[in-house]
């Protein structure tokens, strides 16, 4: 179906079908406007809405199943299908019983057409889909995980219309979006309301750096749970950060490499967890994770750049909190690794800050980064090896024994193979 009418144009031809009492013809035209508008209900094309809602209730059931009889006209791609449903949720809002399995036609399909937008990465917030969700939710059948993802994404984005925000806020099962590897095993370990409680509180972290608030509440969730359990439990989930998606999205053919860059909805929640991370006991565990998501959230990702700089930033934060010469240290080789400019300028703040802190050069600050490998003093460094303490001196040609003469050498047969 091709039309290029103006809104106006198409609200007198809706209001003539109307006019005419012809309830198949209003429900062609109406699809015509649904054509020439693309689904988008506002700048005009409301008139036209207006019209049909404005029908008596008899008419709009009746142009409701007009419109069913005529869902296969929409074929089979998956905007088409989910304008036209649409167009059905809105023309039975308010109805009674339209949301029913008697009185709904296309409840399967609308489920079926739901399953399939979930597999993308977002949907155009003026195309009024989040009526589907809606729809779905009072007839009591709550959405699938992957539909609250996507509907998650969808109100995230730059432009979106009050009404698909509001759905997304009533959407909180489950705390995190699906088709992450780490998300998973997050919604997977997190099984008591106590955990659930945690990664709830990750998900409001919003701003770029924690207020006081946010660390009080944060505080509390640690000493129920405990500072050495969370730590572990959350290590491992930073672990599978950047893995490939569990869910893989369709790609359309306008989009960046969206099933390599991070989940927005769930990048929140990373860094959430990163904040806490930086209120537990300093731990080199802790650390290594820090500067490790970082580092993957800087990656490359083809049409979008770094994968997703809010989490890399989170880690520096977290990593500016953590009050250990381990912490500073990784600051410091971040700094010589980093170029996304941003992230890099946190970098240089985060040690000017700690510099001025301890009374240190920016040159004595960045030594902490080059690896000690056990060299306690000047080229020096002791291990115990056998129950013997070997010393190394940079300018021996071989070890030094402590405390024992240098072991004999074994003879080639008692040697391992």
């Amino acid at each position: 179906m091709s039309s290029f009418r103006t809104p106006r144009s198409h609200t007198d031809r809706l209001r003539n079908r109307i006019a005419d009492g012809d309830i198949g013809r209003v429900a062609d035209e109406a699809l015509r406007v649904m054509d020439s508008s693309r689904g988008a209900w506002g700048g005009g094309w409301e008139q036209a809405l207006d019209q049909l809602r404005a029908l008596p209730a008899g008419h709009r059931r009746a142009l409701l199943h007009a419109l069913a009889d005529r869902f296969h006209q929409a074929g089979d791609d998956t905007e088409a299908r989910c304008r036209h449903l649409a167009l059905c949720t809105l023309v039975s809002e308010g109805l009674d019983g339209a949301e029913s399995l008697v009185d709904d036609p296309l409840a399967a399909e609308r489920r079926k057409a739901l399953d399939d937008l979930a597999r993308r990465q977002s949907f155009w917030y003026a195309a009024r889909f989040e009526v589907l969700g809606r729809a779905e939710l009072a007839a009591g059948r709550p959405l699938p995980a992957p539909v609250v993802a996507v509907v998650r994404r969808a109100a995230l984005d730059a432009y979106r219309a009050d009404e698909l925000v509001g759905l997304a806020r009533q959407l909180t099962d489950p705390v995190l979006n699906v088709g992450e590897a780490w998300a998973e095993q997050a919604l997977s370990d997190a099984t008591t309301p106590e955990w659930q409680a945690l990664l709830a509180h990750a998900v409001t972290a919003t701003a770029s750096k924690p207020t006081a608030k946010w660390d009080t509440q944060a505080r509390a969730l640690l000493d129920t749970l405990g500072t050495d359990r969370v730590r572990e439990t959350v290590l491992s989930w930073l672990a599978l950060v950047g893995r490939p998606r569990t869910l893989p999205l369709e790609r359309q053919e306008w989009e960046p490499d969206i099933n390599n860059a991070y989940d927005p909805y769930n990048a929140t929640a990373l860094r959430g967890l990163a904040w806490l991370l930086s209120l537990l006991p300093p731990h080199t565990g802790t650390v290594r994770a820090l500067g490790a998501l970082v580092e993957t959230s800087l990656k490359k990702v083809a049409g979008l750049g770094p994968r997703n700089p809010k989490a890399a930033n989170a880690g520096v934060v977290a990593l500016a909190r953590v009050d250990s010469e381990a912490a500073l240290a990784e600051l410091a080789r971040l700094a010589t690794r980093v170029t996304y400019k941003n992230t890099a300028k946190l970098l240089d703040a985060a040690l000017e800050a700690r510099a001025t802190a301890l009374g240190l050069s920016r040159e004595e600050i960045e030594e902490l980064a080059v690896p000690a490998y056990g060299l306690t003093d000047v080229g020096h460094a002791t291990h115990t090896w056998a129950r013997r303490q070997p010393c190394w001196r940079s300018r021996a040609p071989a070890p030094c024994w402590a405390g024992a003469t240098r072991p004999a050498n074994r003879s080639r047969a008692s040697r391992p193979r």
